[in-house]
């Protein structure tokens, strides 16, 4: 009898918006996320949830996912009352958010955490509390609930219990934090003003278009605004129900449909710095799908190109919805395949829109609807430059291509190919098929045999000493300092499809350096003073791009020199801005003073003050 194959994908009901929202607002949906073997929890290869409730000091029951009983049914049905629904759900989401960088980035994101924390834990009921957050040292997501406010309630009953866990966007938000700090470390270091809002306008954006893969929500919506999507609206708004059961009357985000908001040197809250970033990725997104539907509005007018009030017709409807889902996935797929483009430490929103200009590029040269210009119009719209550029022009917004480096040769020639075998069977579904990898022996896994681990481990561990080796003999060629030692971060094979059908294959690494003489600066409270660069190779070995972040060297040219310098400034000044900021600080005694910037590193401080 011939095997039946695995199936690709596993169909688990979620709440596509928050429960508490009525009626009107929410909405129940099912989704595909990739099919695993799951143990109760559900516990699987990259997530684990544990259902501890930090309040009360129990457990809840761990559902059991593969459960047939469950199975058949695609997951159990949504509801409040049940803690096994609630485990459900962030797991659900948290998939469907890894599965979105997965695709985007073109490999499949790691998430251990040293040898004791294999996976990502999610904890949908870690504490009572307003507040919902991602923590470093746990390598965990803790999600709270709380009782909602007794007077400015929003949509909530006076009282009732909220449950942060129940709201996609919260779940995606911090989830998408885990994932950011996974593979962009120091991107939690505040060594200028854009770094922890761009940890909470880029979280911002994942949740909102990841709702964008909810067809009949974003039918729904359509119908509702007549086919213009910019007003607020369920999908625009972020988690809705937590700004308002906390009392705060109004949603999380609000400079979306704010035509005023612009970034300013005075705006430095992240929170709402953030809502910038995401109101100039929102403009993008929106100015591209009103090109894409502009023929359908008018052949459907008459060529009035003005709907009439009312309902849409269905037909029409859903083509527009097509086009709404169609262009937030490409708008999310540019926005997170831009981290394989971006410096390793000290980011800024400026950085960005360069990486998204040029990560795009890359795959779609031709960008039939404009895409990029929309998203650079957009960026402009809302106040935000980049420093180093001539103009706004779409061939200067592009990193330029490295120069005067040689290619990756010698040990790295034998290595690279290993790399790309692995890196291969990792990201392909095939080779996480234990039965099929058993049968075939082919493939090593994620999920394979220890010798599979220690012998890709290995190989890393070979590749990190020959990207070492590279980088000190051409220093200079990456504008690192020759003086100062050089690690490895992140290097991987990537595997992406381009606009013409064409497999593109490319490595990338981060080297990062740590100027510790300046670290020990008192006025720094202990923020360290990293540079680096990242590198982006084909798959021959030549060199592509190399986007530096340096420090300050004799050997750097006249342009980076200068930016360098400057960058030193605007970090100690953003931690003298904090410093006056910070109510604590007149008090604080020496050892605090000396750890005072590594306490403020953390997602849960940021969302406490938020």
């Amino acid at each position: 009898m011939l095997p039946v194959s695995r199936p690709t994908t596993r169909p688990l009901k979620i709440y596509a918006t928050d429960p508490t929202q009525g009626d009107r607002s929410a909405m129940i949906t099912s989704i595909a996320v990739e099919y695993e073997p799951l143990a109760p929890g559900p516990t699987g290869e990259r997530l684990e949830v544990v259902d501890y409730d930090g309040h009360v000091g129990a457990y809840y029951d761990a559902v059991d996912l593969d459960d047939p009983m469950i199975l058949i049914r695609g997951g159990l049905d949504p509801t409040e009352a049940d803690p096994r629904f609630h485990q459900q759900m962030v797991y659900a989401v948290a998939s469907r958010t890894l599965a979105n960088f997965d695709r985007a980035l073109g490999r499949r994101i790691e998430m251990r955490k040293g040898p004791k924390r294999s996976r990502l834990r999610l904890f949908p009921h870690g504490f009572k509390g307003r507040n919902a957050f991602y923590d470093r040292k746990l390598h965990a997501v803790l999600l709270g609930y709380f009782d909602a406010d007794m007077e400015d309630v929003g949509t909530n009953i006076p009282g009732q219990r909220v449950f942060t866990c129940l709201s996609h966007d919260i779940v995606a938000h911090e989830t998408t934090h885990a994932i950011v700090d996974q593979i962009r470390p120091y991107f939690l270091e505040p060594s200028n003003v854009d770094v922890q809002a761009f940890h909470e306008g880029f979280s911002d954006i994942v949740a909102l278009f990841q709702h964008f893969s909810f067809p009949n929500l974003v039918s729904r919506e359509i119908q509702r605004n007549c086919g213009i999507l910019s007003n607020p609206g369920a999908l625009v708004q972020l988690a809705e129900q937590f700004g308002y059961a906390t009392g705060a009357g109004k949603p999380l985000r609000s400079a979306i449909g704010n035509d005023a908001a612009r970034l300013d040197e005075r705006l430095t809250e992240p929170h709402d710095r953030g809502a910038i970033l995401v109101a100039a990725v929102f403009d993008g997104f929106f100015e591209t799908f009103r090109r894409r539907i502009r023929d359908l509005v008018r052949i459907a007018t008459g060529g009035s190109g003005e709907l009439p009030p009312g309902d849409l017709q269905p037909h029409l409807a859903e083509r527009i919805g097509d086009e709404a889902v169609r262009t937030a996935q490409r708008q999310l797929d540019i926005c997170i395949r831009a981290f394989d483009y971006l410096p390793p430490v000290d980011i800024t929103f400026g950085d960005y829109l360069r990486a998204m200009v040029t990560a795009d590029f890359e795959l779609n040269p031709d960008d039939e609807w404009e895409q990029r210009s929309a998203l650079i119009e957009g960026f402009r719209r809302r106040g935000i430059y980049p420093e180093g550029v001539i103009s706004l022009a779409e061939s200067s917004l592009r990193w330029p291509a490295a120069r005067d480096l040689p290619p990756l040769a010698d040990a790295l020639d034998a290595l690279l190919p290993q790399l790309l075998k692995v890196e291969a069977a990792r990201f392909s579904q095939r080779s996480r098929d234990a039965d099929l990898v058993g049968r075939v022996g082919a493939r090593p896994s994620m999920g394979g045999t220890d010798d599979d681990e220690n012998n890709a481990s290995t190989l890393k561990a070979d590749l990190a000493r020959a990207l070492c080796a590279y980088a000190g003999t051409n220093a200079d060629g990456l504008f690192l300092r020759p003086d100062l030692p050089v690690s490895v971060h992140g290097f991987h094979a990537v595997f992406r499809t381009a606009s013409n059908g064409q497999l593109l294959i490319e490595l990338v690494a981060q080297f990062v350096q740590v100027d510790a003489d300046a670290g020990a600066d008192p006025a720094l409270g202990g923020l360290p003073v990293r540079g680096g660069t990242t590198i982006v190779v084909s798959v021959d070995g030549h060199v592509r791009y190399a986007i530096a972040k340096p420090l300050p060297s004799p050997s750097l040219p006249g342009s980076l020199a200068r930016s360098a310098e400057r960058r030193m400034v605007r970090q100690a000044e953003f931690v003298a801005l904090l410093d006056a900021k910070d109510p604590r600080f007149p008090f604080m005694d020496a050892t605090r003073l000396r750890g005072r910037m590594k306490a403020r590193m953390s997602i849960r401080s940021l969302h406490r003050d938020g």
